[in-house]
């Protein structure tokens, strides 16, 4: 048999917390499997006696020993906790309630605590009586003065047990019947917790509070008993100091639920909150809320509004309306109006229409004055937007009065304020349109709606016009700018309907309140805006706020109304036209990048309800554009034009697909079999651009695209289209050479529209049209870049006709040592992997994913790319020839090609030697092409076939001619371009960057510090210092944390030794980067640092011997560092150097670069604080 007794003693003595879990629970097994005649529960209370009261085992004059005490009833409470809840009887259970309710009244000191844990625990049993809830909150009672001296926690374990009790059902229900309306227990309780202070406590004594006032049916007497109890508490704050985990917020929300607990309040709350309130300036803002919050509870949460909340709404109204009239402060204004708008949400009948009528009346008075028209506004919306029913009764004398008083405004400001209510009015009913209303509520809404067909003519018309005016002043501006936005609210307002007809998502986006008639006039008085947003039309201050609105609104517009979409093109095309025409091509660039980026945001930027509608503007504005661009080529117009004209139609694809994607969920939609020549057949205007004769716009599409159509089916041929304008720029920018002079066979060139074209700006627009191409193919998923064949677009530039695309050839011809016959007699692709076309390769070649990729090497392509890449001579597109190298070597593990690794290493076995038989330019390319190659490797960790190639990088350095000019190119290995981020799906492992410091900079860096017994002569150090600069500083710190000394004394040593330039400004970029991360390196080094930084911010050089931004660039990083010093070193270390350096950035405060400028004078400020 279990010794409990035992138990009892080890629990006491125990001082583990985890020790006295384990017996507590062996307790709990023991009584829940001892046989019943043992009586485990009788043996287990028993076990405490020797240290309660009157036990016998104290001498008289001895002092109880009240821990022990404390913990020996503790072990039955713990106990309790394992104790399952259907395991005492209810004999039982009402034995250990009297036990332990007994504590309250003979042991003050040790046994509160654990005895309200106990009962707490008890109380959820499944035999606990209903009537012991009665006995126990009377036991606890019985502590009278003796409560408050309990300490915090021992009175929340007790206002817990209160909560549990009175929350219980059973219980609660035993307490109404046996105390009635009088609720005795309750007035004791008042009494025993009227001083409670601690927040912990109170959380619960208020939560006690509002389960009384809500659930329980007390007199009126009482009612007014309990709100006595935590009226005082209001407003309630914490302490500063308070170490509590209770935030004011939680204490304030819980007093606020007593507020708000019940209806029968009412009449004491809200004329204490409303006193409150109108004590004026005595009342902070923070209190000032909290009484909005509590009333706005009180009006939410009460019930029988008509007893409650009707009877004071007049002096509701009265008290509020002046926070909102003559507040200045936002919180208190919001509040008010959030209370305004509860206050109508609870009004019905009669009780409403005083109410709206009140607020009308006193509101529309100030709606004519300057001062108070906005915060009347506010009044009225927060009213009238509540719900369907006010704004019936509100919007039609609230309109009237605004349309009266923008006859006869007092001031601009005063035109701005009415013109911004009405357009909330109009924001309010596009809102209530929609929500759920009654039949009649419905056709009363309906009946207002005469008030606003007339709107535009009477109120709209002729302040928007005001912003197309060449001679608009600034307040017509600001006006102007107030009324776009109320113009397009008002186009989209829809009658008010059955609600089965509000449902159709179609209907919703034809019918419209306005005639067609009207709709067209506002979309064109706000075009008419944009319009004069290009070169020609200087505008004041405001003009840009006002083309934001304008767009904004017209798109919001067009989106309701899209047959208002297409005129707006035609009048684009109508100033477009002319202006490169006859005007000059930079102002016509200008407009028709202006007027392009409206287009393209108003129409494709989002789509309709119906998206089809959003594909008839996409296809209505690409064509026009195209058209236009392909007339500008035919009539020879400056490039700047086309560049204007590709961007516009680049930034609508764009705009389109983001459209697209904001709705889209399945990206992977199949194709039918040339998906390119269906799209020719059907779109005829886009197939013949720049013929002869001009097609007219088809709709032919639409059986392809029904009116049906999914978000979905709708980006699937968007992009078909998208790729097909790619495919017809791609081709006008082309021509087939059929001999090409190198290889004799069938090549591509630049068209005829390039022979006189200056080059620079034929380049921009080969790239634009390059990019556009490479952002619609990389939006295709793998399975569709597979069966459109994707990759074939990037070496038959869309020429497929001519250009023709090798088959898959087999293992053995891979490894065949094709390679070397292109070595030997150059490649037939090499006009694509050298000359100007490559760029449009470029494009797609960065889009397509790994598995496309892999299909050019399938089919020798990629091969002889690189190979023909590697051998081209440097020209204007030899960037994009590395760009190229760098995409294919990346995307493939060209190592794993046995013959090209073998043409390779033949290419570079005797590039390095100072004497070989090849020039030095050519050498030169040659091995920066093995750079890009790495560039492309080194990110997805290249295998140990590349070691040869590997080597000749750490080799190239020491080249006796070019040695420093390769060291300067090595940082293409590791610097971020746009080809090899993940985005263009490029292979980037997470840890390249520390494979590459271990595999490369580290036998550079021992080269470099003279630990490479090969490396002796001084210039190759340099070189090899210059070479470890540029690469380390693109990367982390914590990558050569290990090596951070011997890289801070070569970034010393090179800035020393070096001109200002590309080595001086990666040598500062590496020491600012070690000192911010490991200032501690730099102590011994100080003065170097100093004189070195001093030197190169003081720099003065003519403009021809050094980059000016580079210059600049290095000013401000020696500043940057010179300016950090007073914060990583204690002055004693600074003070020497400070008169020197204070000097020197006086003078190079008034440098002519502004960045440097700004940087000298935070230096020195940081070190004009030395002392």
């Amino acid at each position: 048999m279990a010794d409990f007794r035992q138990w009892a003693l080890e629990f006491v003595l125990a001082d583990d917390e985890g020790r006295q879990t384990a017996i507590a629970q062996k307790a709990a097994k023991e009584i829940q499997t001892a046989p019943a005649n043992t009586n485990p529960v009788a043996r287990w209370v028993e076990a405490v006696q020797p240290w309660m009261p009157g036990s016998g085992h104290e001498a008289e004059d001895e002092t109880p020993d009240w821990t022990a005490r404390a913990k020996a009833l503790e072990f039955l409470s713990r106990t309790l906790d394992f104790l399952s809840k259907d395991v005492l009887k209810p004999s039982q259970v009402k034995l250990l309630v009297s036990f332990f309710g007994a504590m309250f009244e003979v042991d003050h000191k040790a046994g509160i605590m654990p005895s309200a844990t106990a009962l707490t625990r008890i109380a959820a049993m499944k035999s606990f009586q209903r009537h012991s809830g009665n006995e126990i909150i009377q036991k606890i009672c019985a502590l009278r003065d003796d409560f408050p001296r309990q300490v915090s926690k021992t009175r929340l374990a007790i206002y817990e047990l209160i909560r549990l009790l009175m929350s219980t059902p059973e219980v609660a229900g035993d307490l109404q019947h046996r105390h009635g309306s009088s609720a005795g227990f309750m007035i004791d309780l008042l009494q025993l917790c009227r001083s409670e202070r601690d927040p912990e406590c109170l959380m619960v004594w208020f939560d006690i509070l509002r389960i009384f006032l809500s659930e329980y049916s007390p007199s009126k007497e009482v009612l007014e008993e309990v709100y006595g109890a935590f009226k005082p508490y209001f407003p309630i704050s914490l302490p500063r100091a308070s170490q509590v985990a209770i935030t004011p917020e939680d204490l304030k929300l819980q007093l606020r639920k007593c507020f708000s607990s019940t209806h029968l309040l009412a009449d004491h709350v809200f004329p204490f909150l409303l006193g409150k309130l109108d004590q004026g300036d005595a009342v902070t803002v923070n209190v000032k809320v909290d009484i909005l919050k509590t009333i706005r509870a009180c009006l939410d949460e009460y019930t029988h509004p008509e007893q409650s909340i009707a009877p004071y709404c007049g002096r509701l109204w009265g008290s509020l309306k002046y926070e909102v009239r003559n507040g200045e402060i936002e919180d208190t204004i919001w509040g008010t109006l959030e209370v305004l708008k509860s206050l109508t949400n609870r009004l019905k009948g009669d009780d409403l229409r005083d109410y709206t009528l009140s607020v009308t009346r006193d509101c529309v008075a100030d709606l004519g004055t300057t001062m108070y028209a906005s915060s009347a506004g506010r009044l009225l919306v927060s009213v009238l937007s509540a719900k369907s029913s006010a704004f019936v009764l509100m919007a039609a004398p609230v309109m009237t009065h605004i349309k009266e008083n923008l006859r006869h405004p007092k001031a601009p400001v005063h035109s701005q304020d009415l013109l911004k209510v009405l357009h909330v009015v109009l924001e309010t009913r596009l809102l209530l349109v929609d929500s759920d209303m009654t039949a009649e509520e419905r056709e009363d809404f309906a009946a207002i709606d005469a008030f606003f067909k007339p709107l535009y003519d009477e109120v709209f018309k002729k302040v928007v016009s005001l912003g197309s005016r060449s001679d608009a002043s600034y307040d017509d501006i600001k006006i102007a700018s107030q009324a776009v936005q109320g113009a397009g609210a008002l186009l989209c307002q829809r009658p008010a309907k059955s609600l089965v007809a509000a449902e159709d998502a179609v209907n919703i986006g034809s019918e419209r309140l306005l005639p067609e008639g009207t709709c067209s006039e506002i979309c064109e008085s706000l075009f008419a805006i944009l319009t004069k947003s290009g070169p020609g039309h200087p505008r004041s201050s405001g003009g840009d706020e006002l083309i934001n609105d304008t767009t904004k609104a017209l798109q919001r517009a067009i989106r309701l109304y899209p047959k208002g979409f297409n005129p707006l093109v035609d009048q684009a095309m109508a100033i477009i036209r002319p202006s490169w025409r006859s005007g000059g091509a930079e102002e016509a660039s200008e407009t028709i990048t202006a007027l392009g980026a409206h287009i393209a945001f108003v129409g494709s930027s989002e789509l309709p309800s119906t998206p089809r509608n959003g594909f008839d503007h996409f296809i209505y504005s690409i064509r026009s554009f195209l058209s236009e661009l392909f007339n500008a080529l035919e009539a020879k117009a400056d490039p700047q034009i086309w560049c204007a004209l590709v961007a516009t139609v680049q930034s609508i694809i764009r705009h389109f697909n983001d459209a697209c994607l904001g709705q889209t969920l399945r990206k992977d939609l199949d194709f039918e079999n040339e998906p390119l020549q269906r799209v020719s057949a059907v779109y005829p205007e886009l197939d013949q651009l720049g013929g002869e004769k001009q097609v007219e716009p088809s709709v032919g599409y639409h059986s392809q695209v029904p009116q049906s159509s999914s978000v979905d089916e709708i980006r699937r041929e968007f992009l078909l289209v998208s790729l097909f304008i790619s495919r017809q720029l791609y081709r006008r920018a082309t021509k087939v050479v059929h001999s090409h002079p190198q290889t004799g066979k069938a090549a591509l060139t630049l068209s005829d529209d390039f022979t006189t074209v200056d080059q620079a700006t034929g380049y921009q627009y080969l790239h634009l049209i390059s990019t556009l191409a490479g952002f619609v193919v990389h939006e295709f998923s793998e399975s569709q870049q597979t069966g459109l064949k994707a990759e074939t677009f990037a070496i038959s530039l869309f020429r497929d006709d001519s250009i023709a695309v090798p088959q898959k050839i087999s293992e053995e011809q891979l490894s065949s040592g094709a390679e070397q016959s292109v070595l030997e007699n150059g490649s037939a692709w090499s006009w694509l992997a050298s000359d100007a076309p490559n760029v449009l390769s470029l494009g797609i070649l960065q889009a397509l994913q790994p598995s496309a990729v892999a299909r050019l090497f399938e089919t020798g392509v990629a091969q002889e790319l690189i190979l023909s890449g590697f051998v081209a001579n440097s020209s204007p597109s030899r960037p994009v020839t590395l760009s190229i190298l760098t995409i294919l070597a990346n995307k493939y593990k060209i190592e794993t090609l046995s013959s090209l690794m073998a043409a390779l290493e033949q290419f570079t076995s005797n590039l390095l030697p100072a004497s070989s038989p090849e020039d030095d330019a050519s050498r030169l390319e040659k091995i920066t092409s093995v750079y890009a190659l790495a560039a492309g490797m080194v990110r997805r960790y290249s295998g140990k076939e590349a070691k040869p190639l590997l080597q000749l990088i750490k080799d190239s350095p020491k080249d006796a001619k070019l040695g420093s000019e390769l060291a300067r190119r090595l940082e293409v290995i590791v610097v971020p371009q746009q080809p090899l981020i993940k985005e263009n799906y490029a292979i980037v492992k997470p840890l390249w960057v520390q494979k590459v410091y271990f595999e490369l900079v580290s036998p550079m860096l021992q080269a470099a510090t003279g630990q490479d017994a090969e490396v002796q002569d001084q210039q190759i150090k340099s070189n090899y210092s210059t070479g470890v600069l540029l690469i380390v500083k693109h990367m982390n710190f914590p990558i050569y944390e290990a090596d951070a000394d011997k890289i801070l004394r070569i970034s010393i040593a090179v800035a020393q030794n070096s001109d200002i330039g590309p080595e001086t400004k990666a040598a500062l970029d590496v020491l600012k980067n070690t000192l911010i991360e490991a200032p501690e390196k730099g102590k011994g080094h100080l003065r170097s640092i100093i004189k070195i930084c001093t030197r190169v911010f003081s720099h003065r050089s003519s403009a021809a011997s050094v980059d000016p931004e580079t210059e600049g660039a290095c000013g401000k990083l020696a500043l940057e560092i010179v300016g950090g010093l007073p914060r990583m070193y204690e002055s004693q270390h600074l003070l020497p150097h400070a008169p020197q350096v204070q000097r020197e950035l006086t003078m190079v405060c008034g440098h002519r670069v502004r960045e440097v400028r700004k940087t000298a004078r935070l230096a020195r400020v940081a070190w004009a604080d030395l002392k």
